[in-house]
This record gives C-alpha cells, sequence and structure tokens, in this order.
C-alpha cells in the first residue's frame, strides 16, 4: 500500500513495504529516483545495520548469528531485516506520517526492536526521522540509515552533475565483495568533493566519514537545479553510490 502526503508545492509517497519513501517532488519534479517494479532498495529504510556483514555473519557477547545472504552473488547480507517488512500506518495527517513496526529476536538478532519513521513535508521540504526502541531483554549492535537516490534533474545523469560532500575521509572496500578494508584519506582514490566537483564517471560505492555531521549533502545539475540532504548530529557516514 501507498501513502501520500503534501504540503505546499511538496509531494511525497510511502510504501508501507519497507516503511519506505517511494516518491518525493517539489512543483512536479523528482527529487529522488521513484521506486520501481526492480528492488534497488530505493527509499529503504536499513535497519538494525545499513550496508554488508561478510558471510551474513557476526558475533555479539560471545554469541554467533547468521543473518540472511540477500546479496548471494557478493556472499553478503545487505541492508539487514526491515526493508522487506510490512508496516503499520499509525497516523497520516495529510502533511505528515508515521508508520511503526516491531521485530522479534532471531538467529539474525538478538532482540526485540520497535521502529517508528514519520516523514513530514514544509516550505523546507521532507524531515525524516527515524526511532528504534529495545523491548528485548537482550544488548544488541545498532546502525541505522536511509537509501534515497539523489536526482538533481530529469535525465540528467550523475556523472554530469556537481557533488559536495564534506568529508576527508572514506572507507576503502574490496573489488569483490564491496567490503571494507580501511579508512583512507579521500585524495588517495580522487574522491575530494569538499569544495564540489563534477562527478565523472568514477564509479562510487564506498562510506564517506563526515567532517561536519550536520552539513548539507549537495547534488547539483549542470543547468544549477539540484537537491541536497543533510542529518543531525548521530550521522557520522554517508555512503555515497553512483548507480
Amino acid at each position: 500500500m501507498t501513502i501520500t502526503i503534501s504540503s505546499g508545492a511538496y509531494s511525497a509517497s510511502i510504501d508501507t513495504h519497507g516503511g519506505a519513501l517511494a516518491s518525493l517532488q517539489y512543483e512536479g519534479r523528482d527529487l529522488v529516483e521513484p521506486r520501481g517494479a526492480t528492488h534497488t532498495y530505493a527509499g529503504d529504510l536499513l535497519a538494525p545495520w545499513p550496508n554488508r556483514i561478510r558471510d551474513g555473519k557476526y558475533s555479539w557477547n560471545g554469541v554467533d548469528y547468521q543473518a540472511p545472504l540477500n546479496e548471494a552473488e557478493r556472499g553478503n547480507n545487505l541492508h539487514a531485516l526491515i526493508f522487506d517488512k510490512e508496516w503499520s500506518v499509525k497516523e497520516n495527517t495529510g502533511d505528515s506520517a508515521t508508520l511503526t513496526l516491531t521485530i522479534h529476536a532471531s538467529a539474525a538478532y538478538a532482540t526485540d526492536l520497535e521502529f517508528s519513521v514519520v516523514y513530514s513535508l514544509s516550505s523546507a521540504g521532507l524531515h525524516w526521522q527515524i526511532n528504534a526502541k529495545n523491548i528485548g531483554s537482550k544488548s544488541a549492535p545498532y546502525g541505522v540509515s536511509v537509501h534515497p537516490y539523489l536526482l538533481a534533474e530529469a535525465g540528467v545523469k550523475n556523472d554530469a552533475c556537481t557533488l559536495t560532500l564534506k568529508s576527508s575521509m572514506y572507507m576503502s572496500v574490496d573489488a569483490k565483495r564491496l567490503l571494507p578494508t580501511g579508512v583512507k584519506n579521500v585524495e588517495e582514490a580522487d574522491f575530494d568533493f569538499r569544495n564540489g566537483r563534477v562527478i565523472g564517471d568514477q564509479f562510487i560505492d564506498h562510506a564517506f566519514l563526515l567532517d561536519d555531521r550536520t552539513a548539507r549533502i549537495e547534488l547539483r545539475a549542470p543547468s544549477g537545479k539540484g537537491t541536497w540532504l543533510s542529518s543531525d548530529e548521530n550521522a557520522k557516514w554517508c555512503q555515497i553510490h553512483t548507480a
């Protein structure tokens, strides 16, 4: 099921499957890649961890856990446990929607978590807030992220766009499985976008350590049109993926 919210020139749709952002528009112009029939994680919520776990295996407090290998070609778990779950709509006020989900302890995770996600539109754009509460009896590791594909302008490839990202360090990955190999300076891989520059034909699927956790990350087309996102001080990293 898809629900819609709007405020002024902004409109958004939310997919209850995954609790995901299905579309976001300003004056009818797409600001993110709309979700399609093929699953690309567009707009998904990623928790209780984002990104990849080698072989889907990890240990916590002396206990071994096995997550599903949903990236079979690389032998990884990718983006954890909630993107394929059906969420419940708790509230829809017209310009804001709240959805909830509970997951339970399993072979993949140590405890029960209660999630809520709030999508709110205003003249400033979209505010996207995710909350999680441990309602189980055990501690567990936790991480969260969101997965929008930003669009600077319809029909313009990312290669031609200017990316501005205040980051001096990035996480290198191996070529075969895209698993972390270490933190490096952005200048070692020609990943320095601190002053803004055209992306070009570079392949990027890396996490960047944010120098300023609340700074805007901007994607701008040659025409000057673009879009941006920012996070609160809890976000340390941002994944850039030139899909």
